[in-house]
């Protein structure tokens, strides 16, 4: 009888979240005050059961035990990929983006991420409850640029300190909980249906648009306090418009949801204006080439790993770095193929790029000569300004 039991309440869960109908073959009951006294009888259930819930939701999200449990399922559903190399830079750069997040948010060391590389070969990542994270193997097959590999995981893990799966984990159970009141089941089954929708539904949470744009500005915010790149921000999300023109069956999971999540250009733009907000207006990148006060400072050459508009925003990147800390105001020079900034680099020229002295020449007159005010910028500066 309790498998029979255990059974039923499974299937009602899993129906209800898939949206799924099971018709449970009782005749419909006619009476007002049966209406009424189901309704209050629902309501007690209900109040009984979501209590549960969050009893539940504290435990995966907030004990050790719940998050191992977690981490054990994900493990087994997933597979583990146990290339040391890769769980080795993995484990160096779970370091340096804690270190990042700390500096903006202190709590990450009262629950420290715990991760694993799964045998998933789709481009995606994903954390759950508990700050229990998981990195497809196919994402590498998409970069192994660290900085852009940070870009992605920062992401998640804004989701992360957010909460934000939690949040969707509760609504998505609250739906299974309706149809065990209909049915009169509960209990126990309310623990099994949330690891169920914990596990089985990672790719499809249901993270609300607001959110994956907080986490998407959250996942510079902490890159800024890291020693990565800070245009690999847009570089990530160029070089996902390119390849997802030639290989779009890889991308699929969370962050690539264009029903009702921002676009790859949204995103990549975002962050595209964000850093050039962070270099007081200064940098700019259109269409692969880098501006400096408005004016064309190089368009990066493709090389071999990377296309020039990708590239482009690596040298956007290092210039909103050197305008951050004042090495702006230093001269620009060749130091064999790279260009620096004081000792802030700039561009480490390859085979189709300018020549570094030629560069550091022209940054070094661009820097000295007045600053060009497009139009859109001029429009931007009379907004600020209340005009």
């Amino acid at each position: 009888m309790k498998k029979a039991w255990d059974f039923s309440v499974k299937s009602l869960a899993v129906a209800a979240v898939l949206g799924t109908a099971l018709s449970f073959g009782a005749a419909p009951v006619p009476q007002a005050s049966a209406s009424i006294g189901g309704a209050v009888l629902g309501a007690v259930q209900g109040g009984v059961v979501y209590a549960q819930i969050d009893k539940e939701l504290k435990y995966y999200n907030n004990t050790e035990e719940g998050r191992q449990k977690l981490l054990a399922q994900y493990k087994k559903k997933l597979g583990v990929n146990e290339d040391a190399f890769l769980n080795g830079q993995l484990e160096d750069m779970m370091a340096e983006m804690t270190r990042g997040i700390r500096a903006v948010d202190p709590s990450i060391d009262k629950k420290p991420y715990v991760y694993f590389i799964n045998n998933e070969t789709s481009f995606n990542a994903f954390c759950s409850m508990g700050h229990v994270m998981s990195v497809n193997t196919g994402l590498y097959s998409m970069t192994t640029v660290p900085d852009e590999i940070a870009v992605v995981l920062l992401h998640e893990m804004g989701h992360g300190q957010k909460d934000h799966v939690v949040k969707s984990v509760r609504k998505k159970a609250g739906v299974a909980v309706g149809a065990m009141i209909l049915s009169g089941a509960a209990g126990s089954g309310v623990a099994d249906a949330i690891l169920d929708i914990a596990v089985n539904q990672i790719d499809n949470v249901q993270i609300t648009k607001p959110n994956e744009w907080e986490a998407d500005n959250l996942a510079l915010t902490y890159l800024l306090h890291t020693g990565y790149n800070p245009g690999a921000t847009a570089a990530m999300w160029q070089r996902v418009l390119e390849k997802m023109k030639s290989r779009p069956k890889d991308f699929v999971g969370e962050i690539f949801s264009p029903s009702d999540h921002p676009t790859e250009e949204q995103r990549r733009d975002n962050y595209a204006q964000r850093l050039t907000d962070l270099s007081g207006g200064n940098v700019t990148v259109a269409k692969g080439v880098v501006y400096v006060s408005g004016k064309k400072f190089v368009q990066p050459a493709a090389t071999g790993e990377m296309s020039g508009p990708e590239r482009a925003y690596f040298v956007m990147g290092n210039l909103v770095a050197a305008f951050r800390t004042g090495q702006n105001a230093q001269d620009a020079y060749a130091n064999g193929h790279t260009v620096l900034l004081g000792n802030q680099p700039v561009i480490a020229c390859t085979d189709g790029d300018p020549d570094p002295q030629e560069l550091a020449d022209l940054l070094n007159r661009i820097k000295s000569s007045k600053p060009v005010v497009t139009p859109a910028r001029e429009l931007k500066l009379q907004k600020q300004a209340g005009k």
